[in-house]
C-alpha cells in the first residue's frame, strides 16, 4: 500500500460473468538476502531491487484483451473500475465505466 488497482470484467446478455482481470499500479522495494525476500527491518542496501509498475505523472495506460464469446453470443457489458488503495480502511474510487456492445 498505497497502490492503484484496475479491475475489469465482461459479462454475457444473461449477467453471467465470462471474463475478468485485475491490475495493479504499484512502486514496490524489494530487499533480499541470500536470494530470499526479507522483511524491510532487516533490509540490506547492497541487497535492494527496485521495482516500479506504477503510472507515472499524466502517463496513461493502455490495455488489449482478447474476450472469449461463444456462438449464442448477442451482447456483453463492460465494467472497469479504478480504485486508489490508500491503506486498508482508506479506499478511494477514481473512475468507474460501463459500455454495453452489441455483437451483430
Amino acid at each position: 500500500m498505497p497502490k492503484m488497482v484496475m479491475d475489469m470484467t465482461v459479462s454475457d446478455q444473461d449477467g453471467k460473468e465470462i471474463f475478468s482481470r485485475s491490475k495493479d499500479y504499484t512502486v514496490n522495494d524489494l530487499y533480499f538476502k541470500g536470494g530470499k525476500q526479507v522483511a524491510m527491518a532487516e533490509w540490506d542496501v547492497t541487497a535492494t531491487e527496485h521495482y516500479d509498475l506504477g503510472l507515472k505523472a499524466l502517463q496513461t495506460d493502455r490495455n488489449t484483451f482478447i474476450v472469449p464469446v461463444t456462438a449464442g453470443t448477442q451482447s456483453v457489458d463492460i465494467s472497469a473500475r479504478v480504485k486508489y488503495l490508500y491503506s486498508r480502511d482508506k479506499t478511494f474510487d477514481m473512475a468507474d465505466v460501463h459500455k454495453h456492445i452489441v455483437i451483430e
